[in-house]
């Protein structure tokens, strides 16, 4: 992958990995949020559908 290559860089390339890794942190943590939010707000829309139609 050419991702790795940026990740596990050498001494003098040291800077940019640390770039790397933040960026995929940044990454993983808004897909994670977006993906909790989205079952969250699914659990209330079915949870509103359910009291209103009975």
């Amino acid at each position: 992958m050419v991702a790795m290559r940026y990740l596990r860089a050498r001494r003098q390339e040291g800077f940019i990995s640390v770039i790397a890794w933040f960026s995929l942190l940044g990454i993983a943590l808004g897909v994670a949020t977006l993906i909790i939010v989205m079952a969250v707000m699914n659990g209330f829309r079915e949870e509103l559908l359910s009291r209103i139609l009975g």
